[in-house]
């Protein structure tokens, strides 16, 4: 069975469009992290600096001008988020990052580590297949191999699980690390009195079950919602109350960035039905027409009793409020609109925050007072 599944997961495909996005967000990621590691090849080539190699007299990318190292680091980075002969660029940032990574062991880092396998990843994906200079110079596709882009989940899921159980030691759940890495200065410093054992060990203690639950929650669709809320909250967490700032923002847009792949981004794959005679409600379709990057929806006006048919909705519900069909499940007003939220690029780690009490309770009120006084061509419909 395992041999038969692994088989059609080598055969199978998936749609580009998520993929194509998150190649961008890895791409400025490795600009971001060529930019943060400047300062530090720049130290490493001082002549003064004692190397510490991993075997001896092996060649150092640090005997390369760190400028130039740096430079083409960031070219090859805009280039592969732009989608821009993606496989050779691909190719090429993989190999300076690893260069760089293996030059010294002063030089590792775990999350220029994980750019490196995330990138490699998006190569072999054929990342560049949409939203791409490739894909507008006629090399697109609407489809790619679906077992990098299973292997890249895995690699989410690892990061969050291998994270987790390194902090099973004493010395990290006592609070120590915690409480060494919290920003001291600035309006978000944490105050030393914040810093007693009690307390840091809470803190060392939820850091792990978060993290743990990550990996769980974004193996299981259940769960998967609530994991982005978390994820996204951790992450914004530690940029702000961890030192030092700036490798943690980059370690967020890394880590973040491929959580797109755990949606359903089939195109057109939720119908979303709507007054095309109210001029508020095509607002609104505009502004989800420009966030749709993936093309996972398909708009259908009211108007069309044909489609409305297929769908089986009436047009008393079709006028009422906004419907969306996913496969055989319908929604409708506010939790509609809460779900197409949870299917954008932009909003879908938020979005269901919305459905948190009292959250949801005011928006669906708010939605009906809204929709029972939008104004529809030349007269009044409830909504």
């Amino acid at each position: 069975m395992l041999v038969n599944r692994l088989r059609r997961l080598v055969q199978s495909s998936a749609p580009a469009r998520p993929l194509a996005v998150v190649r961008m967000v890895i791409g400025l990621a490795a600009v971001l992290k060529a930019l943060e590691r400047a300062p530090i090849l720049d130290r490493m080539s001082d002549a003064g600096v004692l190397a510490v190699p991993y075997v001896a007299s092996q060649p150092s990318i640090t005997a390369v001008p760190s400028a130039l190292v740096v430079i083409v680091w960031v070219v090859l980075g805009a280039a592969f988020a732009a989608g821009a002969f993606t496989t050779l660029v691909g190719v090429g940032l993989t190999s300076v990052m690893a260069a760089v990574l293996f030059s010294d062991q002063q030089l590792f880092s775990n999350h220029l580590y994980l750019l490196i396998w995330l990138v490699a990843l998006l190569t072999l994906a054929r990342s560049g297949a949409a939203l791409s200079v490739d894909a507008h110079r006629g090399r697109g596709s609407p489809s790619v191999p679906a077992w990098p882009i299973a292997l890249l989940r895995l690699q989410v899921v690892v990061l969050y699980g291998f994270a987790a159980l390194s902090k099973l030691n004493a010395t990290y759940l006592s609070g120590t690390v915690v409480a060494v890495s919290l920003r001291r200065d600035g309006p978000l410093a944490v105050p030393d009195a914040w810093r007693s054992f009690e307390v840091m060990a809470v803190a060392s203690i939820l850091s792990f079950l978060f993290e743990l639950g990550l990996a769980m929650g974004l193996l299981l669709p259940r769960w998967r919602r609530t994991a982005f809320v978390v994820g996204l909250g951790l992450h914004v967490s530690i940029a702000l109350w961890l030192e030092p700032t700036f490798p943690l923002v980059i370690f967020a847009i890394m880590s973040l960035g491929p959580y797109l792949l755990f949606l359903d981004g089939r195109p057109s794959h939720r119908t979303v039905v709507w007054d095309d005679a109210c001029t508020f409600c095509a607002g609104w379709i505009r502004l989800f027409r420009r966030l749709d990057w993936l093309g996972v929806l398909r708009m259908v006006p009211n108007s069309d009793a044909h489609e409305l048919a297929r769908l089986d909705i009436s047009r008393e519900e079709a006028d009422a409020a906004l419907q969306l069909v996913d496969g055989h499940r319908r929604t409708q007003g506010f939790r509609a609109v809460v779900r197409i939220l949870e299917s954008l690029p932009l909003t879908f780690l938020w979005a269901p925050l919305l459905r948190l009490w009292p959250i949801a309770q005011i928006g669906d009120a708010a939605y009906r007072r809204v929709a029972s006084r939008r104004s529809c061509g030349i007269t009044q419909q409830a909504g």
